[in-house]
């Protein structure tokens, strides 16, 4: 339980960050490059430090029953280190790269901003479970712990462009549906070339329903177990979860601008029209 409290505080803390990126003066994005580059290179110290192989399993769960161990992934012991040391030079070269504009351009882009940063996530844990990356650090790497703050990300662009609960639920709806659909293809993909990871679910082959009390047995990759497995979480529990926890999220927000003084956002009063002059 305090595993799960870290990782969604920690990842809510990193999205938020990430997604106001853009918005941040000029000084502030540059101390955060900075910042990221030097996570890089205590990483790459750390993999040069590194020696032998590491095992780690990776874990899949199905609609919140009991974890199923899909793989044993097995690398150097440096590699996983070297996958941090990319994503955080990556990270600290794109925040001294981008200028004003940049920046300012990506800020109107809400909305992709936040899928593409959910696609990046998907694809750095895939990169860090194949790895062999510990349990740790690929928990905490994941697109569900994004949902909270995206809603509160969401309604606050949303509130500054006037709009209101229907395009916050429809933002959400699509949001829910662009990542959740990537997942989904990633696991069809990597369940039918045996990829490993957790995406990977070809090895899950008995699993027990908490909900109905079912039991599954399936064909390893087979289509059926590609539907129970994949599709269906991914593409319709999923994205009801994401929903709901980005209209908690978008509350959140709401009551603390509340609760700081923000005045409520008021219709543009209706352009004044000057009288027809005389002929």
């Amino acid at each position: 339980m305090l595993t799960l409290a870290f990782n969604i505080l920690a990842g809510g803390i990193v999205t938020a960050i990430l997604l106001c990126w853009p918005r941040l003066g000029g000084p502030d994005r540059r101390r955060l490059a900075l910042l990221s580059s030097g996570a890089g290179l205590v990483a790459l110290i750390l993999a040069m430090g590194a020696e032998g192989f590491r095992e780690s399993p990776t874990v899949a769960v199905f609609l919140l029953g009991t974890p199923y161990v899909t793989e044993r992934a097995s690398a150097s012991a440096s590699l996983p280190y070297y996958v941090l040391t990319s994503v955080f030079l990556a990270l600290g070269f794109a925040g001294l790269a981008l200028g004003d504009r940049e920046a300012r351009a990506i800020g109107r882009r809400w909305m992709v901003t936040a899928v593409a940063l959910a696609w990046l996530v998907t694809a750095a844990r895939f990169l860090l479970e194949k790895a062999a990356a510990p349990a740790a650090w690929t928990h905490a790497v994941g697109v569900a712990w994004m949902p909270l703050p995206v809603g509160a990300f969401f309604a606050l662009n949303l509130r500054a462009e006037g709009k209101g609960f229907r395009s916050l639920l429809a933002a959400l709806v699509t949001y829910g549906y662009a990542v959740r659909g990537a997942v989904a293809a990633l696991m069809v993909a990597a369940t039918t070339l045996r990829l490993g990871s957790h995406y990977d679910v070809s090895q899950v082959v008995h699993v027990h329903n908490p909900f109905s009390g079912v039991a599954y047995t399936f064909e390893p990759g087979g289509l059926e177990q590609i539907i129970m497995l994949a599709l269906v979480p991914q593409l319709l529990v999923w994205p009801l979860v994401t929903v709901l926890v980005g209209l908690l999220g978008a509350a959140v927000a709401r009551v603390i601008t509340i609760a700081w003084g923000e005045p409520p956002l008021s219709p543009a009063p209706p352009a004044e029209v000057a009288p027809a002059g005389q002929d």
